[in-house]
């Protein structure tokens, strides 16, 4: 079956029978941030979205989906549950929003993606892939980072750091120590040295604390250190982390000097 026979689900079941498939007995959770529930709902379960996520029920990557964790303005992140009855997130890049015109910077440089496609759905489609295979380069070297399962079209599946539906807390929303910036400025050398990527997007907000360590996502501006503006990504997101750790009372190193350790 093809993405193009979607729209005839009658010949197979209706829509709101695959939805019942995919969610069921649904317990719909509102959102911590981003859209209202019902706007959410209907910006993200368009039909091949809907189709990707019966496909990935089908292929035994997941068996069903529990309800919304999370909502922001270029994704959705959905819990859903394995066959073996594992925590799996789904991470849904919403194909209707604007805001990945802006990310064509990110993308435009990169050696690895160097076919783009006019239109946002396929920068969409793209980011989602070019997040998975970030994530696929650092497990690769042994860095600390989320672990990707699956991605198809918009969506990206990957494994659930915390339990019951409820993610791990990051750093933004816990108290910090020395370990926790040594942690950090540690995986940023190791993402440039041994995966050559550069985050370009690290903050707070995207550093789960567990009590294994800390566990980096959001890879989606991750870029190759060969590209044109790695060095402004990588000396940017050095100073987010130098700055926040400073502003909760540590103290921290030049920016500048940990930048040239990094390159040098």
């Amino acid at each position: 079956m093809s993405e193009d026979d979607f729209s005839g689900l009658e010949k197979i079941e209706d829509y709101e029978s695959q939805f019942e498939k995919v969610f069921p007995k649904q317990k719909r959770r509102k959102p911590q941030d981003g859209f209202k529930n019902d706007k959410v709902v209907n910006q993200v379960l368009d039909k091949t979205t809907m189709f990707t996520m019966y496909q990935m029920i089908n292929s035994k990557i997941i068996s069903f989906v529990n309800g919304i964790v999370k909502a922001g303005k270029e994704s959705v992140l959905f819990w859903a549950v394995d066959p073996s009855g594992n925590n799996v997130a789904l991470k849904v890049y919403l194909t209707s929003t604007s805001s990945f015109k802006k990310r064509a910077p990110y993308i435009i440089g990169d050696p690895r993606f160097s076919h783009l496609k006019k239109g946002t759905r396929n920068m969409v489609y793209l980011w989602a892939q070019k997040e998975f295979k970030n994530l696929k380069q650092c497990i690769k070297h042994g860095l600390p980072v989320v672990k990707p399962l699956h991605v198809s079209k918009n969506v990206l599946a990957m494994e659930f750091v915390g339990e019951a539906g409820v993610p791990s807390p990051t750093l933004h929303e816990t108290e910090v120590d020395e370990n926790d910036y040594t942690q950090i400025m540690d995986f940023i050398k190791k993402l440039y040295k041994k995966a050559k990527l550069v985050h370009g997007d690290l903050s707070e907000f995207n550093v789960f604390k567990t009590k294994n360590g800390l566990l980096v996502f959001d890879f989606g501006s991750a870029v190759d250190t060969i590209h044109p503006n790695a060095q402004n990504f990588l000396e940017r997101d050095i100073k987010n982390m130098s700055y926040f750790f400073a502003k909760r009372g540590l103290t921290v190193t030049n920016p500048t000097d940990i930048l040239q350790s990094v390159i040098s």
